[in-house]
């Protein structure tokens, strides 16, 4: 097993995660992750935890493949994983990362579930904004 710890520590939240347990609500066809994040992981580690949070598959099989018009099949080459809790946990941000650590052979990685999405999404921007490693 290998674990990828975030540098940022400053959660109370923050536990390890096997990564085939999380379901990435997003793909970006562009190979960005291995430019831009691939580096950047390779130079300085995982930056920070991963950000999910669970779903029904009656939410994602509905609500969430509905908004994927412009990516239709990114819903149907990577179904989601329903896990022992007959959730999927949903990545929200980090996909670019999981897909970097997946590359690694990284088999788990700090992370942090939300109940809120917005509570989710507030924390994902702050630390892409302020980057209070690095400010």
């Amino acid at each position: 097993m290998k674990h990828a710890s975030s540098l940022w520590q400053d959660h109370p939240g923050i536990h390890p995660i096997k990564l085939n347990k999380l379901s990435p609500m997003s793909y970006h066809f562009d190979d960005r992750w291995r430019l831009r994040d691939l580096p950047r992981f390779e130079q300085g580690g995982l930056w920070y935890p991963l950000l999910y949070y669970k779903v029904t598959p009656e939410w994602w099989n509905t609500k969430f493949k509905s908004w994927f018009g412009a990516q239709p099949a990114w819903p149907h080459i990577n179904p989601p994983t329903i896990n022992e809790d007959d959730m999927i946990w949903a990545l929200k941000l980090g996909s670019n990362r999981l897909q970097v650590l997946q590359h690694l052979c990284y088999t788990s990685a700090d992370a942090i579930c939300f109940d809120d999405v917005n509570d989710l999404i507030k924390l994902g921007f702050y630390l892409r904004d302020e980057d209070p490693l690095h400010a």
